[in-house]
């Protein structure tokens, strides 16, 4: 199979790129990237896109720097690509904060990419990581001391980020450029053993390969081809579990001991953990210790016992019930509920009450002109649906926008101040899928592909 294949049945097999998509490719100048600009220049019209491109100078090398972002621009001059690029200082950054090389360039990059999607309009963001790549994180992961997640490697799909190359190895990449006489740049840094990755790459791996494991990349493939299976497993036990002993409401989250303490202890870690990030939006920087420690001192403190946590949280015990909560949560400002699918639940709070149900898209009426009535595809919807109003820092990407503050969004639509704590937002996983009676996440609306249709429909009390 050539890459060309791999590329396109990378793409179909994970749903990656919808007809009408705007997708910017990130391009260093290193094979990979010049690679995926390549074929998504010789695709475009096959795939339905608007392309761009964009390139962000890390100031690490000095003139190999400047030489790599004028190689791109000539590229995307040539290759008629609209490119967007910046230069960012990474090592005052690095001076700043005591951040490592990788972390520090890694987190400079994404920050890069945000405010290039912001600015370009694209609704996706195409990365060049290969096979290779994949099989390094996992390796990587394994000997930081991961947890399951880590197993997983690098994801085809996360957010706004696809990897169209992630089936596509190294070598084949170098192949691919050979024959079609495509030139491209060679970043020094990646030939030193200087870095943890490189080490991996350079320097264990072949010696695994060598000596040992011949196939060592497959068999990290298939790890996590297993993990990713038997994490969807796990999965569903979670929200199974969550539905039997999680209530929200009035901006806490109630765990019932009588039905979680008998719980495996697998369930009761990834229990509160889905609890955190349903509170703060996230799980970054909750780390396995604090997962643990709290799972502790849920089954062995006393009624009464409070504990502080990451993330501005606190935990409460009391006699048959446990509640997390926000530290600044106001006992009459913040609410949070969960909504069944099928299911309804009143928000007093909002003065509203909010309807869900599903059905199959084919021969489904769209409705586009009625407020009230969401309409999202429910396949890429993961986790419960929990309905709140605003958190500081929420964001979400309004239908045909990009992604947005809340509280910018608020401004732009003219919601007054003294109304935004009661407009309800519809959640899963840690996104906003709905702002209650104004809009959708363009993340999760209708397209060619979708399968069923979640509906949510939203009752004033006074209706």
């Amino acid at each position: 199979m050539d890459v060309k294949q791999k590329f396109l049945e990378t793409i179909a097999k994970y749903h990656m790129i919808q007809k009408g998509d705007e997708i910017m490719a990130g391009v260093s100048g290193g094979p990979d990237s010049v690679c995926l600009l390549h074929l998504l220049r010789a695709c475009r019209e096959e795939l339905g896109i608007k392309l761009s491109a964009a390139h962000l100078d890390h100031m690490f090398r000095g003139r190999e720097s400047r030489e790599d972002a004028l190689f791109v621009e000539a590229l995307c001059r040539e290759w008629d690509v609209p490119l967007y690029r910046e230069e960012v200082d990474v090592p005052e950054y690095i001076r700043r904060t005591g951040l490592s090389p990788e972390d520090a360039a890694r987190r400079a990059r994404y920050a890069f990419f945000e405010r290039a999607r912001e600015k370009t309009g694209a609704n996706k963001v195409a990365l060049g990581h290969n096979r290779n790549d994949h099989e390094e994180t996992v390796l990587m992961n394994i000997m930081r001391g991961t947890g399951i997640e880590g197993l997983l490697g690098i994801e085809p799909v996360r957010d706004f980020y696809i990897r169209p190359l992630l089936e596509v190895s190294r070598r084949e990449i170098e192949e691919y450029l050979k024959l079609e006489s495509i030139d491209y740049r060679i970043d020094s840094t990646n030939l030193k053993a200087d870095y943890f990755r490189n080490r991996l790459r350079l320097e264990l791996i072949p010696l695994i390969e060598q000596k040992y494991v011949p196939h060592f990349g497959a068999s990290l493939r298939r790890l996590s081809e297993i993990t990713r299976c038997d994490l969807s497993f796990l999965e569903e036990q979670t929200s199974a579990a969550w539905r039997q002993a999680v209530t929200c409401s009035q901006g806490r989250i109630k765990v019932d001991l009588k039905k979680f303490l008998p719980m495996h202890d697998a369930i009761k870690r990834r229990l509160v953990r889905k609890a955190v990030e349903e509170l703060a939006g996230d799980v970054k920087d909750f780390e396995f210790r604090h997962t643990a420690m709290l799972v502790d001192f849920i089954k062995n403190s006393t009624a009464g016992s409070v504990i502080d946590l990451p993330k501005n949280l606190q935990g409460e015990k009391q006699y048959d019930c446990f509640y997390i909560s926000l530290k600044n949560f106001r006992e009459n400002g913040d609410y949070l509920y969960e909504l069944f699918v099928p299911g309804r639940v009143e928000i007093k709070e909002a003065e509203v009450s909010i309807q869900a149900w599903v059905k199959p898209r084919r021969g489904l009426m769209i409705i586009r002109t009625n407020p009230l009535i969401a309409q999202l595809d429910y396949d890429k919807i993961k986790g419960n649906l929990i309905v709140r109003n605003r958190r500081p820092g929420d964001r979400f990407v309004p239908l045909g926008g990009h992604l947005k503050k809340l509280q910018d969004f608020f401004t732009d639509e003219k919601v007054p101040k003294k109304e935004r704590d009661k407009v309800p937002l519809v959640t899963a996983g840690g996104n906003i899928i709905w702002v209650g009676g104004m809009r959708i996440d363009d993340r999760f609306k209708i397209t060619e592909d979708t399968g069923t249709v979640l509906i949510l429909k939203m009752e004033r009390q006074e209706d």
